[in-house]
């Protein structure tokens, strides 16, 4: 039986790769094993090249390692020595994809150089909500924690975030101590969810007639009525993601448009009472029927208010209490004839069929500053929302 020590000691190399996910430590051309052949079978290049019918040169750039076993070459080599042609073929596979390995491995250890460091906060941010496997940040983890940060966002270099991604929030979003690079993974996390979920092609008009639904359930608890609204507008074409707190971002929520058919709206939930988000849900829909899908929406906690956000905050308060008017001019007077103003506010919720969060949530901000009424006012919100269906 013929034997070759080469290419036994190569079989059990790919069979240890195979079995136990052995990683070679060096990418090893397969020119190297042709040359060793050679020696074992006593052949020169000259030799080989007059049996197989390729040039001495071709055969000599192949063995420096500057040119590749081809598939024809492979069934060239298998009739000169008893070594399959997918032998050799595999050979030239397991080195290009070793030396790719080695490339990436390389450009990730300069990407984690250069622009790794902005993503420190951001990391931890992602590995605190389950985005990140939270790997240790030395310069030794850099090139893999790159690469998770990569896949995360979906890019080949974390440049891209830095110089698209982010370029909204550069634009419309300065503020003390705004991460954008956390904003930007915060909006990330939405739109993975948004990729992966299923829902139904956008109608504008389901959604204008379902507005009220939603509306009655402000009435219900929250472990009703969240799974509830994200089931509704899933039936509209909206993926809702209720999102965690994440570190120096200051969002309240925002929406943007996936697909021509699909929409996504994030809120953010981590201890958002229920005044603030019920407004908000509103809010975001009020960008989704009134404005342009070919922007993203980002609604910071007490940010600037620009014309297209007042219309989306008259939106959300018209939806909310379709008659403030005469709804404020009940609570008045049902605080001066008590003067209780938990009384006045329960009851005239109650009679108007409004939730007393979102009612004393609207109030709060007619009365912020008259401080004695704000702080009772600020007790009908007592329940906080600590949800998220993502990650």
């Amino acid at each position: 039986m013929w034997r070759i020590t080469t290419k036994k000691t190569i079989m059990a190399t790919t069979q240890t790769k195979e079995i136990i996910g052995w990683v070679s430590p060096m990418a090893i051309h397969p020119g190297e094993f042709l040359a060793e052949t050679l020696g074992e079978y006593s052949l020169t290049q000259a030799e080989l090249s007059e049996r197989i019918g390729i040039s001495k040169k071709v055969i000599n750039e192949i063995i420096k390692g500057k040119n590749p076993i081809t598939s024809s070459t492979a069934y060239k080599l298998s009739k000169v020595f008893p070594i399959s042609p997918d032998y050799w073929i595999n050979l030239q596979k397991s080195y290009e994809a070793d030396k790719a390995r080695f490339e990436e491995q390389s450009r990730l250890e300069t990407e984690g150089v250069n622009f790794l460091p902005h993503f420190k906060e951001t990391y931890k941010e992602l590995s605190l909500i389950g985005c990140a496997s939270g790997l240790k940040w030395t310069q030794k983890m850099f090139g893999e924690i790159t690469s998770e940060l990569q896949k995360f966002f979906g890019v080949d270099s974390l440049a891209y975030v830095e110089n698209n991604t982010m370029q909204f929030a550069f634009r419309k979003y300065e503020r003390d101590n705004l991460n954008h690079y956390t904003l930007a993974a915060w909006l990330r996390v939405g739109k993975n969810k948004a990729q992966k979920m299923e829902v139904a092609v956008f109608d504008e008009e389901k959604l204008k007639a379902m507005l009220g639904e939603l509306r009655h359930l402000s009435l219900k608890e929250p472990e009703e009525y969240l799974p509830k609204i994200e089931k509704l507008l899933a039936s509209c074409g909206i993926v809702v993601a209720y999102t965690p707190k994440m570190k120096n971002i200051h969002v309240q929520g925002a929406c943007s448009w996936i697909t021509k058919d699909k929409v996504l709206l994030m809120l953010n939930t981590s201890k958002r009472n229920e005044g603030n988000f019920w407004f908000n849900l509103f809010h975001e829909l009020g960008h989704i029927l009134l404005h342009s899908k070919k922007e993203v929406f980002v609604d910071m906690d007490n940010s600037a208010t620009s014309d297209i956000e007042k219309e989306a905050d008259n939106f959300s308060e018209k939806r909310l209490i379709p008659d403030y008017k005469s709804t404020h001019e009940k609570f008045i007077r049902k605080y001066t004839s008590s003067d209780n103003l938990e009384k006045a506010i329960a009851e005239t919720a109650k009679e108007d069929g409004i939730s007393t969060a979102v009612l004393a949530g609207r109030l709060t901000k007619e009365y912020k500053t008259q401080q004695n009424i704000y702080k009772v006012m600020s007790q009908f919100l007592p329940t906080k929302i600590n949800y998220q269906n993502v990650c």
